[in-house]
C-alpha cells in the first residue's frame, strides 16, 4: 500500500506541475488546450482522491501519505492563478526559469534540513534498491574516471600546442573545458550527496546504508571542487 500511495503521489505532483505551468503560461487560443488538459488532469486527480480517501479510512498508519494526495489537487487548483498574480500576468519564459530555480533550491533545502518531510515524496523502494544506489555511486565514480581521461587529453593537447603559436589558445580551451566539466561533476556529486543524505536521514528502512555512506564519501570531493570552480568563475566575472 505504501508503494502504491507513493507512486500516486509522485504522479500527482508531476501532473500538477505540468498543469500549473501550462495554465500559468497560457494566453489567447492556447487557453482552449489548457481547458482540455484541466478535465483530463482533474479526472485523474478525482480517482487519486477517491483511492487516497479509501486508504485513509482503511489504513490509519498511511494517513499522512493519503492526506497529501487528497490535499494537492486543491493546491494545484489555485496555483496557476496565484502564479499569474505574482507574475503580473501571463508567466513568461524568463519568469518560469526563475521559478523553477527557486523551487529547486527550496526542494534541495527541504531534503537537507527537513529530510523526513521530503521523504514523503520519495518512493521507499528506490531507497531500498541496491541496484539503484549502485547506479548512483557508479555514476559519480565514472565521472571521476572520465575527468582523469580529460586531464590526460588536455595535457597532451597542451604539450602539442606549446611548440606552436596556438599555445595560448590551447590553454584557454583547456581551462574552459576543465571548468565546465568540474561544474557538471559538482552538480552530479551534489545530487548524489543529497540522495544519500535523504536516504540516511529520511527515516527509511536502512537496507542500503553502506552504499549511501559511500555515495557521500565519493561525492564530497566533487561538491568541493564544484564550489571552488563556481567561486573562481564568479570572481572572474563569468557567472
Amino acid at each position: 500500500m505504501t508503494r502504491a500511495l507513493q507512486l500516486i503521489l509522485a504522479t500527482e505532483v508531476l501532473l500538477g506541475i505540468v498543469w500549473t505551468v501550462l495554465a500559468a503560461m497560457a494566453h489567447g487560443a492556447g487557453g482552449l488546450a489548457v481547458v482540455g488538459l484541466f478535465f483530463i488532469v482533474y479526472a485523474l486527480f478525482a480517482a487519486f482522491f477517491a483511492f487516497a480517501a479509501w486508504a485513509w479510512w482503511k489504513y490509519p498508519e498511511k494517513r499522512r501519505l493519503a492526506g497529501w494526495i487528497m490535499a494537492l489537487p486543491f493546491v494545484f487548483w489555485v496555483a496557476p492563478t496565484s502564479i499569474r498574480a505574482l507574475a503580473g500576468g501571463v508567466l513568461s519564459q524568463n519568469q518560469l526559469v526563475g521559478a523553477v530555480f527557486a523551487v529547486l533550491l527550496a526542494a534541495i533545502a527541504v531534503c537537507w534540513f527537513l529530510p523526513r518531510k521530503a521523504a514523503v515524496f520519495v518512493p521507499d523502494f528506490l531507497v531500498r534498491s541496491k541496484l539503484f544506489n549502485w547506479l548512483i555511486l557508479l555514476g559519480v565514480l565514472f565521472g571521476w574516471l572520465f575527468m582523469v581521461l580529460i586531464v590526460i587529453y588536455l595535457a597532451h593537447s597542451l604539450e602539442a600546442g606549446s611548440s606552436s603559436t596556438d599555445g595560448g589558445m590551447a590553454l584557454a580551451y583547456a581551462v574552459i573545458i576543465a571548468s565546465t566539466y568540474l561544474l557538471g561533476l559538482g552538480v552530479l556529486s551534489f545530487g548524489a550527496a543529497t540522495w544519500a543524505w535523504l536516504s540516511l536521514r529520511g527515516g527509511f528502512e536502512a537496507t542500503a546504508r553502506r552504499l549511501n555512506i559511500a555515495q557521500l564519501v565519493v561525492a564530497a570531493p566533487g561538491v568541493l571542487l564544484g564550489a571552488l570552480v563556481t567561486a573562481w568563475l564568479a570572481g572572474q566575472g563569468h557567472l
